[in-house]
């Protein structure tokens, strides 16, 4: 019976040391790149990135060679700079300690390298919603030329390019078909993409008016952030992201980012889809201006919505008429959308 009692408390103190090592060690299995760091002040210590955590908030800032991220503890979500990255899984809170995912310091980290080129493609997966369709023509040209079926056009040739390069591509619709303005955003909702690309043609009483324009969403009202659809679409947006769910706090906070990250990089990127697209197809630009429209206040990513030309102006209505200036429209987006880099 001694013998055995003896065995048996070596066995148990043998078991105790190896879940002592294991536990100081952390997993057994160490994620490839990080020498098994997962522990993101020991990531910043040695990456010599500046860590600040709000324990109130649950947002931790990284600084460092001029540049600015922000980390929501239990969203898969950073803001770096002005760029949305996603992770492979949530960000966590173990104790004291924020606990990261495998791919932060080569998505995250590296960037505050000094010298290191992140030109990479801004867009990976792009929504394009093609304006009106079915009972709603849209604006008509004198000639009887209906919007819905120029901006369809349009949206297919510009789809087109953009698969062509790489990117993902949804279509809110791909032929004569109405959908509600909400759906159009619901399906953006869903989509898990980057960006809504809105195409429309223009109408004006004058029918001197012509030009192409690139409006985004302005100023954020307070009315906004209550509006019942843009409820409806974080929920659904929300859902897909590997979040804590159902925390109001942690949501709150997470719109709050989206949105500072939506608005400028939707104001950034209107002007160059405007000026670039002039450019390329020649047409005159009315510049990039501010806009309330639903589909921009109520998508959650960045969005713009592109008036190709005045259907009510003579000149413009046949050119839009053509094959070849819309392929030229379609062009000139795709062109600017896939060199974007702020």
């Amino acid at each position: 019976m001694k013998k055995n009692a003896a065995l048996q408390n070596r066995f148990l103190g043998f078991a105790f040391c190896i879940l002592f090592i294991l536990g100081m060690g952390g997993c057994a299995t160490v994620p490839k790149g990080t020498s098994g760091i997962t522990n993101l002040k020991d990531l910043c210590d040695r990456n010599g990135v500046e860590f600040d955590w709000d324990s109130v908030s649950q947002v931790v800032t990284l600084k460092g060679f001029n540049l600015r991220a922000k980390v929501l503890v239990g969203s898969d979500i950073v803001m770096v700079g002005k760029d949305k990255v996603t992770l492979s899984s949530r960000v966590k809170r173990v104790r004291s300690s924020i606990i990261v995912p495998p791919d932060f310091e080569e998505k995250i980290l590296n960037r505050f390298k000094t010298g290191a080129d992140f030109a990479i493609k801004k867009f990976k997966k792009i929504v394009v919603d093609a304006g009106h369709g079915g009972k709603d023509p849209g604006a008509t040209g004198k000639s009887g030329m209906k919007e819905k079926n120029v901006v369809l056009d349009i949206a297919r040739r510009l789809a087109k390019n953009l698969s062509q390069s790489g990117i993902e591509v949804v279509m809110t619709r791909d032929d004569d078909e109405f959908l509600t303005l909400e759906k159009r955003t619901e399906i953006a909702a869903r989509s898990n993409a980057d960006l809504f690309v809105s195409v429309h043609a223009n109408s004006n009483p004058s029918r001197s008016i012509d030009g192409l324009e690139v409006y985004y969403m302005g100023q954020f009202l307070k009315k906004d952030k209550k509006e019942e659809q843009r409820l409806k679409n974080q929920g659904i947006l929300y859902s897909h992201l590997e979040m804590e769910q159902g925390s109001a706090d942690l949501e709150k906070i997470l719109s709050d980012m989206m949105h500072t990250y939506k608005q400028a990089e939707s104001r950034s990127l209107a002007s160059h889809v405007a000026s670039d697209t002039a450019k390329s197809s020649g047409a005159m630009t009315r510049g990039h201006k501010e806009a309330r429209f639903f589909v921009l206040r109520n998508t959650l990513i960045p969005a713009i919505l592109i008036e190709t030309g005045y259907l009510t102006n003579a000149r413009e209505e046949k050119l839009l008429a053509t094959d070849d200036y819309r392929q030229k429209i379609a062009d000139g987006v795709a062109e600017s959308l896939c060199n974007y880099v702020k």
